[in-house]
């Protein structure tokens, strides 16, 4: 549910500005906009390795993301990965091992701009075989004062055999967000009050925000996912990462039939919010329907 208080503000914000917009090019990807600014496309193209949020920008258009850097190519804005589905790695793309890939079928329905919403199925493919179907929600919600928020939702569902889903040695894998260069040495700060990369970077949390300047990036795990609250992944040297990574301790075993549900909230801020301010975007967050 949403309070009157943060009704008003919300209404007094967006008094004025174009609704959000979404538009398709078939084949390729959906664009957000408010107005004439971009605030992320969706890329879906079958010729990438996988499907990802890039650019995700701040409510001015600004962007946080980077795509495929010649550091790490397989870093692909905001994505959904991991590296040890029954022992295929879906999160690399040109290192050593056996690669998987993640690729886009259909939408479900229309592309809604009404609501800022997308569902996609995806099949996670490797050497001939079709190891999960995903089907992947993503709301998108108009810029507010906190920033540019969105809902993540992934659920993974074997195609037919059971399914193992790890981060092997790759602790960091799970929904995670490549910085541009000039966010590399910033700073980070969870619901828990860790303030250093040591101390935040694995620890179990509702939210961790990462930031350069003014600007970053929060994520939050829902009560609703397994072993809520789950770790989060954080560096900032050589370059500034971070993710939310249920893996980072354990692995999830899928029978047949049996879906793992994720559901994460990303909020893109132009001005440092108080933790005060993200844990009732949490708690606000969390009375709202899963």
């Amino acid at each position: 549910m949403v309070t009157r208080r943060e009704f008003l503000a919300a209404a007094a914000f967006a008094a004025g500005k174009p609704e959000l917009s979404l538009t398709d090019t078939p084949g390729d990807k959906v664009t957000v906009k408010q107005g004439a600014v971009t605030l992320l496309e969706y890329r879906y193209s079958p010729a990438l390795p996988k499907s990802y949020i890039h650019p995700l920008c701040l409510p001015d258009g600004r962007v946080l993301t980077l795509d495929s850097p010649p550091d790490h190519v397989h870093h692909r804005g905001l994505m959904v990965a991991w590296s040890a589905v029954n022992g295929i790695d879906f999160w690399g793309e040109t290192n050593p091992g056996r690669h998987g890939t993640i690729v886009h079928q259909r939408f479900e329905g229309q592309v809604q701009s009404a609501g800022g919403q997308l569902v996609s199925v995806n099949h996670w493919l490797a050497e001939g075989k079709h190891l999960l179907t995903e089907r992947r929600t993503i709301r998108v919600a108009a810029p507010g004062e906190e920033g540019l928020w969105l809902d993540w939702i992934t659920e993974l569902t074997p195609a037919s055999d059971p399914v193992r889903v790890a981060a092997g040695e790759h602790v960091y894998n799970g929904l995670g967000i490549r910085f541009i260069h000039e966010m590399d040495g910033g700073e980070v700060l969870n619901a828990n009050g860790a303030a250093t990369i040591e101390k935040a970077n694995g620890g179990n949390a509702p939210w961790c925000f990462y930031k350069k300047g003014e600007a970053g990036v929060a994520l939050f795990d829902h009560p609703s996912n397994p072993h809520h609250p789950n770790p989060f992944f954080v560096m900032n040297q050589p370059f500034g990462y971070l993710s939310a990574a249920p893996t980072f301790r354990e692995s999830f075993d899928l029978a047949a039939g049996r879906t793992l549900r994720f559901h994460w909230g990303v909020l893109a801020f132009p001005t440092v919010p108080s933790g005060a301010v993200l844990q009732h975007r949490f708690q606000s967050w969390t009375r709202e329907k899963s």
